[in-house]
Protein backbone atom coordinates (compact mmCIF):
# COMPACT_ATOMS: atom_id res chain seq x y z
CA UNK A 1 0.00 0.00 0.00
CA UNK A 2 3.32 2.59 0.25
CA UNK A 3 2.80 3.20 -3.21
CA UNK A 4 -0.96 3.77 -3.80
CA UNK A 5 -1.60 6.24 -5.62
CA UNK A 6 -5.66 8.29 -6.03
CA UNK A 7 -7.30 7.78 -9.06
CA UNK A 8 -6.12 10.95 -11.44
CA UNK A 9 -10.13 11.84 -11.49
CA UNK A 10 -9.93 12.63 -7.80
CA UNK A 11 -9.69 16.01 -6.91
CA UNK A 12 -6.84 16.97 -5.10
CA UNK A 13 -6.82 19.86 -2.43
CA UNK A 14 -4.00 21.40 -0.74
CA UNK A 15 -3.83 23.78 1.92
CA UNK A 16 -2.02 25.16 4.46
CA UNK A 17 -3.43 25.59 8.45
CA UNK A 18 -2.03 28.47 11.09
CA UNK A 19 -3.49 30.30 13.90
CA UNK A 20 -3.63 33.61 14.86
CA UNK A 21 -3.66 34.51 18.38
CA UNK A 22 -5.28 30.97 18.52
CA UNK A 23 -7.70 31.67 15.71
CA UNK A 24 -7.34 28.73 13.25
CA UNK A 25 -6.68 29.51 9.44
CA UNK A 26 -6.83 26.99 6.86
CA UNK A 27 -5.15 28.86 3.77
CA UNK A 28 -6.10 26.56 0.50
CA UNK A 29 -3.46 26.72 -1.71
CA UNK A 30 -4.46 24.56 -4.61
CA UNK A 31 -6.92 22.23 -6.12
CA UNK A 32 -10.16 24.08 -5.02
CA UNK A 33 -11.93 24.32 -8.79
CA UNK A 34 -12.05 27.78 -10.53
CA UNK A 35 -14.66 30.59 -9.17
CA UNK A 36 -16.00 32.28 -12.24
CA UNK A 37 -17.76 35.89 -12.17
CA UNK A 38 -16.73 39.11 -12.64
CA UNK A 39 -16.85 40.58 -8.96
CA UNK A 40 -15.76 38.65 -5.66
CA UNK A 41 -19.11 38.77 -4.83
CA UNK A 42 -20.12 36.71 -7.70
CA UNK A 43 -17.14 34.49 -7.15
CA UNK A 44 -18.87 34.12 -3.43
CA UNK A 45 -22.40 32.81 -4.81
CA UNK A 46 -20.69 30.77 -7.36
CA UNK A 47 -18.89 29.07 -4.75
CA UNK A 48 -21.67 28.73 -2.18
CA UNK A 49 -24.17 27.40 -4.86
CA UNK A 50 -21.55 25.07 -7.03
CA UNK A 51 -18.76 24.23 -4.59
CA UNK A 52 -20.11 23.65 -0.71
CA UNK A 53 -19.90 20.49 -0.24
CA UNK A 54 -16.41 21.22 -0.33
CA UNK A 55 -16.19 23.92 1.97
CA UNK A 56 -18.15 21.42 4.08
CA UNK A 57 -15.32 18.82 3.55
CA UNK A 58 -12.93 21.59 4.56
CA UNK A 59 -14.63 23.01 7.29
CA UNK A 60 -16.02 20.54 8.86
CA UNK A 61 -14.92 17.20 10.90
CA UNK A 62 -12.70 15.19 10.54
CA UNK A 63 -10.62 17.34 8.77
CA UNK A 64 -12.03 20.74 10.57
CA UNK A 65 -14.01 21.38 13.49
CA UNK A 66 -16.63 23.51 14.86
CA UNK A 67 -14.52 26.90 15.29
CA UNK A 68 -12.61 25.97 11.77
CA UNK A 69 -11.94 29.06 9.51
CA UNK A 70 -10.32 28.92 5.63
CA UNK A 71 -9.61 31.30 3.03
CA UNK A 72 -9.73 30.56 -0.80
CA UNK A 73 -7.38 32.72 -3.07
CA UNK A 74 -8.89 34.22 -6.02
CA UNK A 75 -7.26 36.64 -9.02
CA UNK A 76 -8.08 39.77 -8.26
CA UNK A 77 -11.45 41.54 -9.32
CA UNK A 78 -10.57 44.94 -9.08
CA UNK A 79 -8.10 46.98 -11.67
CA UNK A 80 -5.55 47.58 -8.45
CA UNK A 81 -6.12 44.59 -6.76
CA UNK A 82 -3.32 42.01 -6.13
CA UNK A 83 -5.13 39.50 -4.59
CA UNK A 84 -9.18 38.14 -4.08
CA UNK A 85 -9.88 35.99 -1.11
CA UNK A 86 -13.18 34.03 0.19
CA UNK A 87 -13.39 33.59 3.85
CA UNK A 88 -15.32 30.32 4.95
CA UNK A 89 -16.47 28.73 7.93
CA UNK A 90 -18.07 25.97 9.58
CA UNK A 91 -21.57 27.63 8.28
CA UNK A 92 -21.08 28.83 5.47
CA UNK A 93 -19.20 31.47 3.83
CA UNK A 94 -18.75 35.17 5.63
CA UNK A 95 -17.48 38.96 4.11
CA UNK A 96 -14.69 39.18 5.92
CA UNK A 97 -12.46 37.84 8.80
CA UNK A 98 -9.69 39.81 11.11
CA UNK A 99 -7.47 37.03 11.99
CA UNK A 100 -7.75 35.38 8.77
CA UNK A 101 -6.81 38.51 7.13
CA UNK A 102 -3.42 38.25 9.20
CA UNK A 103 -2.46 34.99 8.50
CA UNK A 104 -3.07 35.00 5.22
CA UNK A 105 -0.97 37.96 4.76
CA UNK A 106 1.35 36.03 7.18
CA UNK A 107 1.32 33.47 5.61
CA UNK A 108 1.16 34.56 1.85
CA UNK A 109 4.30 36.29 2.18
CA UNK A 110 6.33 33.32 4.06
CA UNK A 111 5.47 30.90 1.59
CA UNK A 112 6.03 33.06 -1.56
CA UNK A 113 2.00 33.40 -2.45
CA UNK A 114 3.07 36.87 -2.49
CA UNK A 115 5.95 38.81 -3.14
CA UNK A 116 7.33 41.99 -0.84
CA UNK A 117 8.24 44.90 -3.64
CA UNK A 118 9.70 46.43 -0.43
CA UNK A 119 10.33 46.37 3.15
CA UNK A 120 6.99 47.89 3.65
CA UNK A 121 4.91 46.33 1.06
CA UNK A 122 1.20 46.78 0.54
CA UNK A 123 -1.21 44.33 -0.40
CA UNK A 124 -4.38 45.48 -1.94
CA UNK A 125 -7.15 42.29 -1.17
CA UNK A 126 -10.37 42.21 -2.54
CA UNK A 127 -13.34 40.85 -0.44
CA UNK A 128 -16.52 40.21 -0.72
Amino acid sequence: MLNWQPPSHWLKITSIDAHTAGEPLRMITSGFPELPGDTILEKRQYARTHYDHLRRALMWEPRGHADMYGCILTPPTTPDGDVGVLFMHNEGFSTMCGHGIIGLVKVGYDTGHFQAQSDRPTLKIDTP
